[in-house]
């Protein structure tokens, strides 16, 4: 264990600053909770008005402690803290865990102060967990350094399970939560403001920490996208799976997007993308947070979409079927070869999509020969075993034939039925994942599924990107050009009369400004001009409207492009996302893009698997793959688009922040894709 963990989890000694002698206020109880959980280490309770505070001698400042300390929890007022960690430094403390408030969450002044205090500790050598931080626990030796109420039960249950959250009351929830359900945990940071030490960095702890097996993430943002990614590969390397639960999956964020494809881009979606990227387990609901750790691990990554539900209770059963419909997974039958073996026993079942035994299950022999059937079956890639009213009467029959199975490779969860604690407390000590919920039950195998190897692409590039003020539809189209992605064939006129002789009709007209992101909504698109007269009235047409909607607008520059023709539109775009950083949309083109809202995220910069991985989940590109006969498109030329804009993440120069081709449109196989029009944003 480094210095550093040791210091966070398995201090020999403790300085609480600010400490009250009243152990039912915030302040009085870490060292009240370090007492009664028993913390073996030394305590030294700090406060200048106290000679002795709980039993303990007091001390008037840290400068007076006679001995060492190894970690600070600091209670007092946010102006203090800078002082007080040179001295703590000075006392050999390698970390400090700030309860204060009053830093970043309140304004412009609280962030100076933030900065001056992580400025200080830098100096003088000491790592800080928060501000706004509810302490770190240690199930493991009683270190229940924390002013969480939780902490009032009397005995922490302890696991394999280190659990890392930007909110300190969540803490709290998972300890209560999971102690209902025998599930304990071997190490809580709560990271509050992470001015210091972020989750990136406490996850590199944990994933070296030899009593922990998988760790939690809450989260309420993403702070250091690079340091969390970077983490996740290690845990990868180790077999220990990251499993994160993230609020901010709402659409507020969409608004600030200037393109089709930064509005398209929810937060959940990005998400959910950054995730999938690097090999972290996504959940939705916070049951299933805690409840998954079984299913996943001490088993790899493998990706799959078939489920078998093995049942003897057919309602309990629909309930999970029905939610893993929902989240797009296929069920499976049972085989012939199944039947066949459960005939053998005297079992008749039928050809559904359950495998229902009815009651014949509960005989002896019968479910435990069904799910040694199922997890030999090639064509299923997780088993959930249902359990009805037996698993709440007799619990040493109804999961005896699930606990022979938790060392299975496949995926294996358990949903009882009715109220059954003592089933569920034998799967927990069997290391079976058991859920009290069918949704929660369902959304973990499903979450499980979509688990993968991290895949991170090697960043190569020489593009190099322009520093402009501004970029206008024909500099964007450039810029992609320079991507190596084809473009239409245009030019940049003033009357019609400029127009070159290789611009053939009909052509497409478009007002050409820095200012105006959509043409299409102030009047500024006409196509299908076949002719130069006809070029000339829909200029002064393209004028008017876009002067009549913008009268600042400058409406005096056109640009003409060749009218080019496909099988398909496309919207292609890149959006430097605030928390995870490039990524890549795609999705259906045109003025409907986001009334569709048919769109796919990765994480850019991509290679071309990757690319393709992204074409097959936009609903609407099934077309240009040949889908019922259709014609089939060039999906090749496709996949080197999608790379080729995602380099934008590794691009020199000018930093991109939107860009976006809508559309590009898809020609037939072997004919390539052609940028149709481009939208391009850069960093002031």
């Amino acid at each position: 264990m480094s210095d550093l963990a040791t210091a966070l989890f398995n201090p020999k000694a403790i300085a609480l600053i600010g400490a009250s002698s009243d152990g039912k206020k915030n302040s009085g109880r870490p060292q009240r909770y370090l007492t009664e959980h028993g913390f073996k280490g030394k305590i030294y309770p700090v406060n200048p008005f106290h000679d002795t505070i709980q039993g303990l001698p007091a001390y008037k400042s840290v400068a007076k402690i006679e001995g060492p300390i190894d970690h600070a929890f600091l209670m007092t007022p946010s102006e203090t803290v800078g002082e007080l960690l040179i001295e703590c430094a000075a006392k050999g403390a390698s970390v400090a865990t700030i309860y204060s408030d009053g830093f970043a969450e309140t304004g412009v002044e609280g962030q100076a102060r933030q900065l001056e205090i992580v400025s200080i500790a830098k100096k003088h050598g000491i790592r800080l967990v928060g501000p706004n931080s509810m302490g770190v626990i240690n199930a493991q030796n009683g270190m229940a350094l924390s002013v969480n109420a939780v902490l009032e039960m009397p005995e922490l249950i302890s696991g394999r399970v280190g659990v890392i959250s930007q909110s300190g009351t969540v803490l709290g929830t998972l300890i209560s939560r999971g102690a209902a359900r025998s599930i304990g945990f071997s190490k809580l940071v709560s990271v509050g403001n992470e001015c210091d030490l972020s989750v990136g960095e406490v996850l590199d702890l944990m994933i070296d920490d030899d009593q922990t097996d998988a760790i939690l993430l809450f989260l309420e943002g993403i702070r250091n996208a690079d340091a969390v990614a970077e983490a996740a590969k290690r845990a990868h390397q180790k077999q220990k799976p990251i499993i994160a639960y993230k609020l901010g999956k709402s659409e507020a964020g969409r608004k600030l997007a200037v393109s089709h494809s930064g509005a398209l881009a929810s937060p959940g979606r990005t998400t959910d993308a950054y995730f999938k990227r690097h090999g972290i387990i996504g959940v939705d609901m916070l049951e299933t947070l805690f409840e998954i750790p079984p299913l996943v691990m001490g088993r790899k990554p493998r990706p799959g979409n078939r489920v078998c539900v093995v049942t003897t209770t057919g309602g309990g059963a629909a309930m999970v079927a029905d939610r893993l419909g929902q989240q797009g997974l296929e069920l499976v039958g049972p085989t012939e070869k199944l039947r066949e073996r459960l005939r053998s026993l005297d079992v008749t079942i039928g050809a559904g999509p359950l495998v229902d035994l009815t009651m014949a299950g509960t005989r002896d022999g019968v479910y435990g020969a069904a799910l040694e059937e199922l997890l030999n079956n090639d064509e299923c890639d997780a088993v959930v075993c249902v359990v009805g009213s037996s698993g709440q009467f007799h619990p040493e029959l109804a999961v005896a034939p699930i606990l022979n199975v938790a060392k299975s490779d496949k995926f294996v969860a358990a949903f009882i039925a009715p109220q059954a604690d003592l089933s569920l407390a034998r799967l927990a000590e069997a290391g079976i994942a058991a859920f009290r919920t069918p949704e929660a039950c369902a959304d973990a195998v499903a979450s499980a599924l979509k688990w993968n190897v991290p895949k991170p692409v090697a960043r190569t590039t020489s593009v190099q990107v322009p520093t402009k003020d501004a970029f206008n539809e024909r500099d964007a189209l450039d810029l992609f050009s320079s991507l190596g992605i084809s473009v239409v064939k245009s030019q940049k006129i003033k009357s019609a009369s400029e127009l070159d002789a290789e611009i053939e009709f009909p052509v497409v007209a478009k007002i050409l400004a820095d200012d105006i992101a959509h043409k299409s909504e102030v009047g500024g698109v006409r196509v299908g001009i076949k002719e130069v007269a006809e070029l000339m009235q829909v200029l002064e047409e393209i004028h008017f409207s876009v002067k009549t909607a913008l009268p600042n607008a400058d409406a005096d520059q056109f640009l003409i492009q060749t009218q080019e023709i496909g099988i398909a539109e496309v919207l292609l775009g890149y959006r430097l996302d605030p928390e995870v950083g490039p990524t890549v949309i795609l999705g259906s083109g045109g003025v409907m893009a986001e009334v569709l809202d048919d769109v796919a995220i990765g994480i850019a910069p991509m290679n071309s698997e990757q690319a393709l991985d992204l074409i097959t989940q936009v609903k609407g590109l099934a077309l240009i793959q040949g889908y019922r006969g259709q014609p089939k498109g060039d999906v090749g030329a496709l996949v080197k688009a999608i790379v080729a804009i995602s380099d934008l993440a590794i691009a020199e120069g000018a930093q991109v922040t939107e860009a976006e081709i809508n559309p590009l449109l898809v020609k037939l196989d072997g004919q390539g894709v052609v940028a149709l029009d481009g939208l391009v944003v850069c960093h002031p």
